[in-house]
């Protein structure tokens, strides 16, 4: 479990330890929540390429434990992308330090409110963190299965 955990900015040497870790939840958490066929579209989202170019074009954290990366999350212009938390650390408030820095983030850079997409499993978290469900969508599979997930926005206290 954790003993101290660090928040920090991702570094291009972070790729491969978040690649694994995205790839770990999914295999993890998403079995038997989601057919084969959404797994392989959200591996396929979430591969190396678009995890770095989110990076440079975004905001990226990573949450570290004695130097081992457990969690991660983004920050796209008004999108809260990949927030990942190792499946040993879940449920200690990791992701509520990864959340907090990005919307720390937003609101420095005026952004007037978040959205995300939240996995079937992450819709109580993102409700914890005061998001709202706006809707479900559905994106189709190779296999006719479907990806579901549900859109959900925060509007924020921006300065004006």
């Amino acid at each position: 479990m954790p003993q101290t955990i660090q928040i920090r900015e991702f570094k291009e040497d972070d790729l491969e330890a978040v690649h694994k870790l995205v790839i770990k939840v999914v295999d993890t958490c998403y079995q038997g929540v989601y057919p084969a066929g959404a797994l392989v579209l959200y591996k396929n989202f979430h591969c190396r390429e678009n995890i770095l170019n989110d990076t440079r074009s975004g905001y990226c954290v990573v949450a570290e434990n004695s130097g081992e990366i457990v969690g991660t999350g983004t920050l796209l212009n008004d999108w809260v992308r990949r927030v990942y938390v190792d499946p040993d650390y879940q449920k200690a408030g990791i992701g509520g330090m990864i959340y907090q820095s990005l919307e720390k983030r937003a609101l420095e850079i005026q952004v007037p409110h978040l959205r995300l997409s939240a996995s079937l499993i992450a819709r109580e978290f993102w409700e914890s963190q005061n998001f709202v469900f706006m809707r479900e969508e559905n994106i189709p599979t190779p296999n006719d299965e479907k990806l579901s997930f549900y859109l959900m926005s925060k509007v924020l206290p921006v300065k004006k």
